[in-house]
């Protein structure tokens, strides 16, 4: 089973209401420079050697989209990459109310064995899903 709890933090618990919203700033702030020097990016070793587009091709169009506030295309050309960043910015959202209300409960995912199988099976299951459509949509 796997479940949504609120909780206090442990006492060495990782703050990921701190670590995700810097993850998602600095990324954004990467990409943000790297397109305006206008780099060019390496060759996808993945697709000159096996034909096909590997589970990262399409990342860069798709972030391009994302800010250029086409979110439909971006998800078109890389499904997972819109579905993470969309996700990262919710948590950003609700790292933002924590700061300001300081909540002393956290959300946090709470599985026993069968719900962490479960989420093992759907996450390859999603990366498998991912993969064909990157084949069907991107060759």
């Amino acid at each position: 089973m796997i479940r949504i709890i609120r909780r206090p933090p442990y006492p060495d618990e990782l703050r990921h209401e701190v670590v995700w919203p810097c993850v998602l700033f600095s990324g954004a702030a990467f990409s943000w420079a790297w397109f305006r020097l206008g780099w060019s990016l390496p060759e996808c070793l993945f697709m000159k050697w096996a034909g096909l587009p590997c589970l990262g091709c399409g990342g860069t169009r798709s972030a391009r989209c994302l800010v250029a506030l086409d979110p439909v295309q971006g998800f078109l050309y890389h499904p997972g990459f819109t579905v993470v960043a969309f996700g990262l910015s919710l948590w950003t959202l609700y790292s933002a109310y924590v700061w300001i209300s300081r909540d002393p409960l956290r959300l946090r995912l709470a599985m026993d064995e069968g719900g962490r199988s479960l989420f093992r099976r759907a996450l390859l299951a999603a990366l498998v899903a991912h993969w064909a459509w990157q084949v069907f949509y991107l060759v």
